[in-house]
């Protein structure tokens, strides 16, 4: 087997940006990261598993995990990057109510063909495949995971007739779980209550949770917005998730502010005059070129 761990760093950080470039391009608040195997880890791991090159490869010599801030953001960016790249499997445990188990979101893509032939130059053995694995987590369970993975996983023995510990180990994960659901019912409840007070800026902040920056909304647009109940309502009552994922399908380039946030709700949704009215040519252009 030739390996040469070094020169694939380049392949994996380019892989790594086009994966932040998109999630970044919508204002998903997510921390990426990758690695690539050591020559000793994939020494070892050929030996365990046995892959056979013909049925069986190891898939993941690169690899990547996207930390969410947000646990619904999982379901905007899973089917978003399972389109991007190339698919070729994944990994999904659906758990029963009564189970305290992690779940597992690991999905394997072809490399992109600018990359094969370097690949292919880097690593010479046909056990392996020209494949990466992405896995999605969220912040709060990431670390949980690095535990497991490293003090469990890699120690199965250690656990054996501790069954009783390993469920306390994994109702850790529970309660981090349900401290990520719970987490996005307070910004819910945050934007309401900005929403009654007519903060426009504030409800928009905490509803759509985006990295917008230290932006602030246009006096003049809030005007807009609170001068028209039907309005204000009309915009509080957009479904987040739905207009993030139709952004990030849309492949519009914008600056992530409030006011373009405003601009695009109104291209899409709202259909007002007076907003169309402020909204800068150069953002109706590029609006009107992916069209609806």
């Amino acid at each position: 087997m030739i390996y040469r761990s070094r020169n694939l760093e380049r392949v994996a950080k380019s892989i790594s940006q086009k994966i932040q470039d998109e999630l970044d391009r919508v204002g998903i608040f997510h921390r990426t990261f990758y690695r690539c195997k050591s020559e000793e880890s994939l020494e070892s791991k050929l030996v365990q598993k046995e892959y056979d090159g013909k049925e069986t490869f190891l898939r993941d010599v690169i690899g990547f995990r996207t930390n969410l801030y947000f646990a619904d953001d999982v379901e905007i960016v899973y089917p978003y990057i399972k389109g991007y790249f190339d698919f070729v499997e994944e990994t999904r445990d659906i758990n029963f109510e009564t189970e305290f188990k992690p779940t597992r979101l690991n999905l394997i893509f072809r490399l992109p063909d600018e990359f094969k032939k370097e690949f292919d130059d880097l690593i010479s053995d046909s056990r392996i495949d020209n494949t990466f694995e992405f896995q999605l987590r969220t912040v709060l369970s990431e670390g949980w995971h690095e535990v497991d993975h490293d003090l469990r996983y890699k120690c199965k023995s250690d656990w054996d007739s501790n069954g009783d510990l390993g469920r306390m180990l994994n109702g850790v994960l529970a309660a981090l779980e349900a401290s990520d659901w719970t987490t996005i019912q307070i910004f819910q409840n945050l934007s309401y209550r900005h929403y009654r007070m007519n903060n426009i800026e504030s409800m928009l902040r905490s509803k759509f949770r985006m990295r917008f920056g230290h932006s602030s909304l246009d006096d003049s647009i809030e005007s807009i917005i609170n001068s028209d109940e039907e309005m204000k309502k009309s915009v509080y009552k957009i479904e987040r998730n739905e207009f993030i994922m139709k952004f990030l399908d849309s492949g519009i380039i914008m600056p992530i502010n409030l006011n373009n946030l405003i601009f695009l709700l109104n291209y899409w949704y709202l259909k007002e005059e007076k907003i169309f009215e402020v909204m800068p040519d150069h953002l109706k252009r590029e609006f009107d070129l992916i069209g609806e």
